[in-house]
């Protein structure tokens, strides 16, 4: 593999033209001596995990903990994901500087893992997929694949893409920081949402964790009407502040499409990000990036709502992870009068 001819029957498809492109009848190449080869080596894809990511006061996170072959672009993801889940924590201990660190980036790892486990599994399939180097089972593959999207509800779950297998959703252990007998654990979908305040299309993290929050956490409620919203807005406005939780940046995420801007009126004195859902034409007529493009397929508005099952509030945490989601305002005071102690 690393002699130049190998080499050569690598690199120079890509830096050939075919000659009609011109006019001329034979293929046009870059001149073999304008290219100077510095080094070839043949390469072997690895999966790879540490299996502790912290010791004392040093944590690996990204290709420092774990590599990934480059089939789908989970290397440079996982560690976003990574640090995306270290940072809150980091904050979390420098606000509170007599918490056990040592047990709060463990739980980061534990948790990340499962993920990262995950994402691995879908990687080394796609690689065993699209390198197969057996005659036979690639034309099994390929024709497999052909009958695959013969048939309507498969070709629907291929096109779904990672959305089939639903969302992230952790497994609890002692220590994780959330609750799972609540929908805790699961990460957050996300959906279109048009803000009022605006007047514009936008992704619902983005109203959710809006710059300048200062919560740790975050609360998004999910009634059905304005009028739901008002009712639910009044039950936490007794609740005391918390100092993971500002109860005054909550975003109102309202699951109806057809409510109007006037009926919104009715929620001005609460201070919170009010939104309703948006459908898919919605956005696409509305974002520039998006102009002249079809709607997305298989979006679904009402997603958050029935991932979490008709639940109205949900407490977030900054990497998206649901950290509870709960009916009453009563007992959301109980989850924020114990997050101090769970959380450390």
């Amino acid at each position: 593999m690393a002699t130049p001819e190998e080499t050569e029957k690598i690199i120079f498809p890509y830096i050939t033209h075919a000659g009609n492109r011109y006019g001329l009848q034979q293929a046009v190449q870059f001149p073999k001596d304008c290219i100077e080869v510095l080094r070839s080596r043949p390469f072997s894809f690895q999966a790879r995990s540490c299996s502790r990511w912290a010791l004392g006061r040093v944590i690996l996170a990204g290709d420092a903990a774990h590599v990934f072959p480059p089939f789908g672009g989970q290397g440079i993801a996982s560690g976003f994901r990574d640090v995306w889940g270290l940072a809150w924590r980091l904050a979390l201990l420098h606000q509170e500087s007599q918490a056990n660190h040592v047990e709060v980036i463990e739980a980061w790892y534990l948790e990340r893992k499962q993920q990262l486990d995950r994402s691995l599994a879908a990687t080394i399939q796609n690689g065993e997929y699209v390198t197969q180097r057996d005659p036979l089972k690639a034309f099994i593959r390929d024709w497999s694949m052909w009958f695959y999207q013969l048939i309507p509800s498969w070709r629907r779950e291929l096109e779904k893409g990672p959305r089939a297998q639903g969302m992230i959703r952790y497994k609890h252990q002692t220590g994780l920081p959330f609750l799972p007998s609540e929908h805790g654990g699961m990460l957050l979908p996300q959906v279109y949402a048009w803000e009022f305040k605006s007047d514009r299309v936008r992704f619902s993290d983005d109203l959710v964790f809006a710059m300048g929050k200062k919560g740790l956490f975050q609360l998004l409620v999910l009634p059905e009407s304005p009028e739901e919203a008002r009712d639910l807005l009044a039950g936490i406005k007794y609740i005391p502040q918390n100092r993971f939780v500002n109860l005054d940046e909550t975003t109102v995420l309202i699951q109806n499409y057809g409510v109007q801007s006037s009926r919104i009126q009715q929620l001005a004195g609460y201070g919170v990000g009010v939104a309703r859902v948006a459908t898919g034409e919605e956005f696409v007529a509305d974002s520039a990036l998006c102009r002249g493009r079809p709607a997305p397929k298989y979006y679904d508005p009402f997603r958050i709502s029935k991932e979490v099952r008709g639940m109205k509030f949900v407490l977030v945490r900054p990497d998206r992870f649901i950290y509870t989601a709960c009916k009453t305002s009563t007992r959301l005071k109980r989850v924020l009068d114990g997050l101090i102690q769970a959380l450390l």
